[in-house]
């Protein structure tokens, strides 16, 4: 009777040692989402383009790196 004893007591200190880690560990708030930039860039004859600037960057990281985009 003494093992199933110390097997119920081992098995609540490992849930309170567990259970008291994940209380300690706060949450990672999201980081706020950067707002694109448009600019008004005058091209040939004088003509007014529209431009934004910022919304290209990727959301995540990747393990890969991308050909640059045709220019």
């Amino acid at each position: 009777m003494r093992r199933v004893w110390a097997t119920v007591v081992g098995v609540w200190a490992l849930l309170a040692v567990v259970a008291a880690i994940a209380w300690s560990n706060r949450p990672v708030s999201p980081l706020p989402r950067a707002t694109p930039t448009v600019l008004v860039v005058k091209g040939k004859n004088g003509k007014q383009q529209l431009v934004v600037v910022g919304s290209q960057a990727p959301a995540h990281a990747t393990t890969q790196t991308s050909p640059a985009p045709p220019a």
